[in-house]
């Protein structure tokens, strides 16, 4: 393991979360092609339920964040994991639609709170300087997540007419580690002494131009990277059945084949963000992702029909370069761009903004891209990831300290 990251009990018990809360968010991808037969799940339907985790997490985001920075990082970091446990394992129980929906929706609450609330409190609990690395290796678990969705989803929903219910189960097994192992953490050291304990101060630092300035640039910044991303992962599995008639079996462990090189990127990121900073991978991450997505995507809507290794190594690579820059950035550059008295309540405003990005993302292919506008959709993918790219260098600053401190070397004249 990088020698820079720092995996304490805090880190550990963030990326179990993280794993369990794209695993499930996931599976969900590989679950929907079998569903779509023995329930008859229409088009819309299909994209409701993919949607409804990320429609709760704008809600579950926005409180979480400015409740944790009234009474605390600990307490909301145990809360929303319990609501995501109960309603992971009812939403394997459901019995169908109207039920899945309805819990899938619940366990977004959880999902979106947790990440307002535990990156900031990671970020107190770790020194400066090996933040970046221990930060992006907690959201390379995330991609560990949806791999390991992938492929627990084609072997147990090939089981017979439950397997699905294995599937969504194994997430909210995850989840109830996540819970116990939670009891032992301590408060945030940092929120103890800075914290505000009024929501008048917490609205009041947030209305000042310095504060508002980085919600909007944060907030934008994720929109655009959670229209591709969860577009992009979420329907992978359906992308690649479109593409080559694969059964929901064989589109799930395609999935892990294209998703690998993700997981290659991820390590790369952890070893790098701090040297290299967070700016250039956000960059270069949007850039990639745009371009590797343009070609494929009008090869379908010209009707040209790529061979395997080419589409599949371009959806890899795009999706690896988001890997390797916005899908780890954007989270970290927002906290680290906040104050501590408001730092999980702009977390949760930003990640609020990002998951409407999500929605859209998923609703968009969902109700055009799994059909005849499959081409179209990944063109607006790649637009929307190179207009990232444009922002990115128009707006972002450098966070990471080893830059900022460079960069306060050179401007004082010391080698």
């Amino acid at each position: 393991m990088n020698k820079q990251v720092m995996m304490t009990g805090a880190a550990w018990m963030a990326a179990l979360g993280l794993l369990a809360a794209s695993y499930d968010v996931t599976a969900v991808s590989v679950v929907l092609v079998h569903l779509k037969h023995i329930w008859g799940l229409t088009v819309g339907e299909t994209a409701n339920l993919t949607a409804a985790p990320l429609v709760g997490s704008v809600i579950g985001s926005l409180a979480a964040g400015l409740f944790a920075d009234r009474f605390g990082r600990r307490l909301l970091l145990m809360i929303d994991f319990a609501a995501f446990v109960v309603a992971a394992g009812l939403a394997a129980l459901a019995t169908g639609y109207d039920s899945l929906l309805l819990w899938r929706t619940v366990m977004g609450l959880g999902i979106g709170a947790d990440f307002a609330v535990v990156f900031p409190y990671l970020l107190e609990s770790v020194q400066p300087r090996k933040r970046g690395a221990t930060l992006a290796f907690v959201l390379l678990i995330n991609d560990v997540g949806q791999v390991l969705a992938y492929g627990a989803g084609s072997y147990l929903v090939s089981q017979g007419p439950d397997g699905f219910r294995w599937v969504l189960a194994v997430g909210a097994a995850l989840g109830a580690v996540v819970l116990v192992g939670r009891r032992s953490l301590p408060e945030s050291e940092p929120w103890r002494k800075e914290g505000l304990r009024s929501f008048s101060g917490i609205g009041r630092q947030m209305l000042r131009l310095k504060e508002l300035k980085t919600a909007g640039s944060s907030a934008i910044l994720w929109f655009l990277h959670q229209v591709t991303g969860q577009g992009l992962t979420l329907f992978l599995p359906v992308i690649i059945s479109l593409l080559w008639n694969e059964t929901a079996g064989q589109s799930g462990t395609t999935s892990i084949l294209v998703k690998l090189l993700s997981l290659g990127a991820g390590v790369l990121t952890v070893y790098v963000i701090d040297a290299w900073g967070r700016r250039p991978l956000q960059l270069a991450g949007f850039l990639g992702r745009g371009l590797a997505l343009l070609p494929l995507g009008l090869s379908v809507v010209m009707g040209y029909r790529m061979p395997f290794w080419v589409a599949g190594t371009l959806l890899s690579v795009a999706l690896a370069f988001g890997a390797m820059g916005p899908d780890k950035t954007t989270v970290i550059t927002t906290s680290e761009r906040f104050a501590t008295p408001v730092r999980s309540t702009g977390q949760g405003e930003s990640e609020m903004v990002g998951r409407l990005g999500g929605v859209f993302g998923v609703l968009l292919f969902g109700f055009f891209g799994g059909g005849t506008g499959l081409g179209e959709t990944i063109l607006v993918f790649s637009a929307v990831a190179l207009l990232g790219a444009l922002l990115t260098g128009l707006t972002l600053p450098e966070t990471a300290p080893s830059r900022l401190a460079a960069a306060a070397s050179q401007a004082v004249g010391i080698d």
